[in-house]
């Protein structure tokens, strides 16, 4: 989404919001966290596109252009992980019906944004993690699962949780990053990643635009990686304005629109990722921030 508009969407929040508090957050909680532990050997990248009544409709040559831009993301995560001798295999894959059909379920509100922060960001993460459990449901139901003799039966995925645990068995891999695909082409929204920094829930990010750095922005961080620039997770201005001198073309900077092969993944990112095991002690304080929990 465009700086200029989410930085006015936000401070729209803090002027109707009667009353708001802030609460520490420390990004090296989400390193090892959940299911997407570590970045590194056999990783699936599995896409869901999602249709609703607020976002514009998925067409045949929208979801080709974006397996297209997955397929660029892909190339140029294994690439980084080659430079600094990290294995890395990613698998992809997606739910597609017939004739190019799609999961339908509208967001909670009008927006990414307004889903998950209308009444408050706890009840919007909650309606969120509902969201994206019954896409999971209606993803599941379309798999044909076959019975072995002397096994019990096996159900259908019925959940998020349930959905990761059958894809990491059907294609052998340790991890499952799970990416929602809404078609905010058109719009402004953001996209948004969910359940990294606690066990609560599986992790999962929505995806409002296909650009290759888009996507593997939001790959980054359901294995630990954290926004650079203003976002629900990171406000210091301070900070935020250091870290745009330090770290310019990094992949975790605000990544719309930009040419993917023109960033990086510097070293801040490489130690969340678990890609090296220390850091240098100047950027300690960049781990730090505070968000609203309005």
């Amino acid at each position: 989404m465009k700086k200029g508009l989410r930085v006015f969407i936000l401070a729209c929040i803090l002027i109707i919001s009667g009353s708001f508090t802030f609460q520490k957050i420390d990004y090296r909680s989400a390193k090892f966290k959940n299911v997407c532990k570590n970045l590194r050997n056999d990783i699936l990248l599995y896409f869901i596109f999602v249709d609703n009544k607020t976002t514009a409709p998925w067409t045949e040559f929208d979801i080709k252009s974006t397996i297209d831009s997955v397929a660029a993301a892909k190339k140029w995560l294994i690439e980084q992980a080659k430079k600094y001798n990290i294995p890395l295999n990613i698998k992809t894959d997606y739910y597609i019906g017939k004739e190019y059909s799609t999961i339908n379920k509208s967001l909670p509100a009008t927006s990414v944004f307004k889903s998950a922060t209308i009444p408050n960001l706890k009840k919007g993460l909650k309606a969120l993690n509902d969201w994206a459990d019954f896409i999971a449901r209606k993803t599941g139901a379309t798999f044909n699962i076959t019975q072995k003799d002397g096994i019990p039966e096996v159900k259908n995925p019925r959940n998020k949780e349930r959905l990761i645990a059958y894809l990491r068995d059907e294609y052998k891999v340790e991890s499952v990053a799970l990416l929602f695909m809404v078609n905010n082409y058109y719009k402004a929204d953001i996209s948004l990643q969910i359940n990294t920094m606690n066990t609560d829930d599986v992790e999962f990010a929505i995806v409002s635009y296909k650009y290759p750095s888009e996507i593997a922005h939001n790959f980054l961080h359901l294995y630990g990686a954290a926004d650079l620039y203003k976002t629900l997770y990171r406000r210091d201005e301070k900070k935020i304005k250091k870290l745009a001198e330090l770290l310019p073309n990094e992949i975790m900077q605000d990544a719309y629109a930009k040419n993917i092969n023109d960033m990086e993944i510097s070293e801040y990112t490489r130690y969340l990722i678990g890609w090296q095991e220390s850091i240098d002690a100047k950027w300690n304080e960049f781990f730090t921030d505070k968000t609203l929990n309005f």
